[in-house]
């Protein structure tokens, strides 16, 4: 069975991800989380999965956890993704979404490059959007 890691499986969209694994068989699902974060969104399958306390800002700890699992399959979920939360704390957000995500990939390339990794994003990275400009392309 492939091992697939989530990071910052106790949000909305990692909970929901690994639901859908579980619910399809699609993997042995490990998922990481912050110290002292709220487990409630996953309480309904907390026994069907692997869960590792890390921090995403914890180099040492990314790391180790990359290590220990050595999942096939990742699916970068943990950030800071309120823009509000993101003005009120620059330097936090900075931390988790750029520092974090540095210290995964170097995790990968230190311990396993052949991992897939997916990491999401929102319509934020677009911007102030016109209406005469919708539906955008990326070209």
């Amino acid at each position: 069975m492939k091992k697939i890691l989530i990071t910052g499986i106790n949000g909305f969209v990692g909970s929901h991800l690994a639901e859908y694994v579980l619910n399809n068989n699609l993997g042995e699902v490990h998922g990481s989380y912050r110290k002292n974060e709220n487990l409630s969104n996953i309480k309904g399958i907390i026994n069907q999965i692997e869960l590792i306390e890390c921090d995403i800002t914890d180099s040492y700890g990314v790391d180790k956890t990359i290590k220990e699992i050595k999942p096939e399959y990742i699916f970068h979920l943990a950030a800071q993704a309120f823009v509000p939360s993101s003005w009120k704390s620059p330097i936090e957000t900075m931390n988790t979404n750029i520092i974090g995500s540095l210290n995964l990939f170097e995790a990968i390339k230190n311990n396993n490059k052949d991992i897939t990794i997916q990491i999401a994003g929102s319509s934020e990275e677009y911007g102030l959007v016109k209406e005469n400009e919708v539906p955008m392309t990326e070209l």
